[in-house]
């Protein structure tokens, strides 16, 4: 049986994963030559009633700059605006463990238009400069970036060979088209069913497993793989690493860093190598309004 502690951790990894595959852009990319402009000219940054809630969200409206967050710690916040993984971030202050912000923001309807006509990556750009611009207005954040040495991970196929299905073999349920509404379906999504956690994926790939599993594991994970086609699978597990689990949990379900293995046909191998890190020089907890 999964540890309860342990799940109600990875309910909020699921967040955070989900995070990394919707909005960041992954570590180590070359920067854009795109300059992003955008802030909100409207914006409510309150600290949340209900702190102890598991209930967590956080995204853009569709083809909008309208922003709504709830239970957002200040690692979230960072991870939302700078694409950056919670061990990135050097220098939290220690604001106690469920400290937590809902925050509610817009720019002017007329910039709808201009998001329509950007890329993706153009169009997550402008949102985390907006976000970034927000915490340097309301919680008086100054940060640079350092690259230091660290854990590495390469993602590689496993000896056997991939095992995940073609894009397409496995379309979206009528409960997905539900649940997400108005907002695409994620290439690579976490959900709970009660009894474990799945990665779901529509047309990920392997760069994108590589992003999540940086999420999962706190260390950078790069893509080694070779592939560039795109899969949809379902990927089951109970927990990040086998460390993780307590010797009582009979769970026959293996650990993330087994399962990849065990269900998709890939492998990751420990590297030395260096990373980027934002260290945090001030930030202050935000006024009420």
């Amino acid at each position: 049986m999964t540890n309860p502690k342990l799940r109600r951790t990875r309910s909020i990894l699921l967040l955070h994963a989900a995070l990394l595959c919707l909005i960041s852009a992954a570590p180590g990319q070359a920067p854009s030559a795109y300059t992003p402009t955008l802030t909100f000219d409207v914006a409510s940054v309150r600290p949340s009633p209900d702190a102890n809630s598991f209930m967590v969200s956080g995204q853009f409206s569709p083809d909008s700059t309208a922003l709504n967050i709830t239970n957002f710690d200040i690692r979230n916040l960072l991870s939302m605006s700078y694409g950056i993984r919670w061990d990135q971030a050097v220098g939290l202050p220690n604001w106690g463990p469920r400290v937590m912000f809902n925050v509610e923001a817009k720019a002017d309807p007329s910039t709808a238009p201009l998001l329509a006509k950007l890329t993706p990556q153009q169009r997550k750009l402008e949102q985390q400069h907006m976000l970034q611009a927000l915490l340097a207005d309301r919680f008086k954040l100054k940060a640079h970036w350092e690259s230091r040495e660290t854990l590495v991970y390469n993602l590689v196929a496993a000896k056997q060979g991939p095992r995940m299905s073609p894009v397409g073999s496995t379309p979206p349920t009528p409960e997905e088209l539900k649940n997400f509404g108005a907002y695409p379906i994620p290439p690579l999504y976490q959900r709970n069913d009660g009894s474990g956690y799945d990665f779901v994926a529509h047309g990920c790939t392997a760069a994108q497993i590589a992003q999540m599993l940086s999420g999962q594991f706190g260390h950078p994970v790069f893509d080694k793989t070779g592939l560039t086609a795109k899969y949809d699978f379902v990927l089951r597990y109970p927990g990040t690493r086998l460390a993780d689990r307590p010797a009582d949990d009979l769970d026959p379900i293996p650990p993330l860093d087994q399962a990849i293995q065990d269900q998709l046909g890939l492998k990751l191998v420990t590297v030395k190598g260096s990373d980027q890190f934002l260290v945090i020089d001030h930030i202050e907890k935000p006024s009420e309004n």
